[in-house]
């Protein structure tokens, strides 16, 4: 396994790029994230299930089975490359970075899954998983940068990752609050 921008050092944006591209097999499957595809599709699944809750019968069903299969796959493909990026500086153009590249490539792949599945109501679903992208990679991104949701020999448990999670939101938004005034 070849070494990673990610266990504790600072890298740049640049570096940590070059990393994924030369190493994908370690960045996306040696590495795959497991933390991320689990809360992923927990939450994610939860989250486009509700506005889809019109739906009925066999449709509704058939649309959050893709869903979830496509989050639990794809999440734990992101929570690596967010875990990658982590360490990256400036945090801005990495979390920039992460907000634009991840999401656009998701988007497209999950709008073919949910294409392919024959799926009604595309428009809905996808504007607002575009949505918790935005947030919810910030998020993780913010979380991992404090050594939560990472995987690998550096990494805590599921469960003690739960525990610290709300102590590390509420340093996150006492940090945006103090940008903001």
């Amino acid at each position: 396994m070849s070494p990673t921008p990610d266990v504790g050092h600072e890298v740049t944006v640049t570096a940590a790029i070059r990393h994924v591209l030369a190493h994908p097999w370690d960045v996306f499957v040696a590495r795959w994230n497991w933390k991320a595809a689990l809360l992923g599709a927990i939450f994610r699944g939860l989250a486009f299930a509700l506005p889809m809750a019109h739906l009925v019968g066999h449709d509704a069903a058939r649309t959050l089975v893709i869903e979830l299969a496509f989050r639990l796959v794809v999440g734990g493909f992101w929570g690596s490359l967010l875990q990658a990026f982590r360490g990256a500086r400036p945090a801005w153009l990495a979390g920039l970075f992460v907000c634009i590249a991840l999401p656009g490539t998701a988007h497209l792949l999950e709008f073919a899954a949910l294409q392919a599945g024959h799926v009604s109501h595309i428009r809905t679903g996808m504007t607002v998983s575009i949505v918790i992208s935005i947030g919810s990679l910030l998020i993780n991104l913010g979380l991992m940068r404090r050594g939560l949701l990472i995987t690998g020999g550096d990494a805590a448990s599921l469960r003690s990752d739960l525990q610290r999670i709300p102590a590390a939101l509420a340093a996150m938004f006492r940090g945006l609050a103090r940008h903001e005034s």
